[in-house]
Formats: C-alpha cells, sequence, structure tokens
C-alpha cells in the first residue's frame, strides 16, 4: 500500500501539517573514499588536506581543524597505507619555507572529494559534519575519573594488591 502524497510548497517543504519536530530536524551527510572496502579518507581528512595546502604544515592543519598532531599523522599515514601512495611530501628547510606539501595523489584525492562534497551540498544545503563533529574525532577519549565515574578497584592501580 503506498502512503498517501501530501502536496508542499516552495515556502514549506516539508508541508504544512508536519510535526514541529520534523521541521526542526536537519539532513546530514557524511562522504568518504573507500578502496575495496576499506575506508581511506573522509570528511576530517578533506579538511586536513585543505589545512596543509593553506598552512604548508601538517601541525598547522591539524590545530584548524582541532586535531593532535598525532591523530592527523596517523589518520594521512593510514589514508597512504590503503592508497599505497604518498598524499603529502616534506618540504625541508629552515623555518618558514619548511612544512608540508600536497603530492599530486593528494590534490587529485581533495579534487574528488571538494567535488562530491560540493555537488551534495549545491543540492540539499551544508550537510556535512560540523567543524565540532571534525575536532571530536581527533580528540582522545575522556579518562573515566574526568568524565565523573568512579574508578573500579579493577581500573585504579593503587587498590591492587
Amino acid at each position: 500500500m503506498r502512503a498517501p502524497r501530501t502536496k508542499t510548497t516552495d515556502a514549506n517543504p516539508r508541508g504544512a501539517g508536519a510535526p514541529a519536530n520534523l521541521q526542526a530536524a536537519a539532513i546530514k551527510t557524511k562522504v568518504w573514499m573507500e578502496l575495496s572496502g576499506r575506508f581511506v579518507i573522509g570528511d576530517g581528512g578533506l579538511k586536513l588536506l585543505l589545512g596543509v595546502l593553506e598552512h604548508g604544515s601538517l601541525l598547522g592543519a591539524a590545530r584548524e581543524i582541532g586535531w593532535s598532531y598525532r591523530h592527523a599523522w596517523g589518520y594521512l599515514k593510514q589514508a597512504e597505507a590503503a592508497l599505497q601512495a604518498p598524499l603529502t611530501t616534506a618540504r625541508p628547510g629552515k623555518g618558514a619555507s619548511r612544512g608540508m606539501a600536497l603530492t599530486e595523489t593528494g590534490r587529485l584525492v581533495l579534487e574528488q572529494l571538494m567535488a562530491v562534497r560540493n555537488r551534495i551540498d549545491d543540492a540539499v544545503g551544508p550537510s556535512g559534519p560540523t567543524k565540532e563533529d571534525i575536532a571530536a574525532r581527533g580528540r582522545r577519549p575522556q579518562h573515566r575519573a574526568a568524565a565523573g565515574q568512579s574508578l573500579t578497584a579493577r581500573g585504579d592501580w593503587r587498590t591492587r594488591r
């Protein structure tokens, strides 16, 4: 049995009779690249590669998106291992001349991800992860005691005997 069709208007695309929660709901999307079913790079990596292009360093890119340097470095190494090609290259030198640049493969990956992300955003509006969503993926999980949970005898080395 088919659901009844409702007429929508341009002023209210979700229908005048839609519940308030539905009207306030937002459509979200994620974009990522896979190779043989293996995750390669996603929205966070897109922001990371854009940051490397803009700042000329992995540290600057990681800081901009709220990731630790270690997480950003590991993320890039995982993507490079999946693609079996480097995405970045070191720029040797001293001071401001040193840093990191994108390889040709890195530029192609960036262009492909940006093209898809832009087409989706053009169709449904900005729907990708927010800056806070991306930053949260690069943070270390909080320690249980810091999160307000008590440590058990098993989790606290001082109480082991």
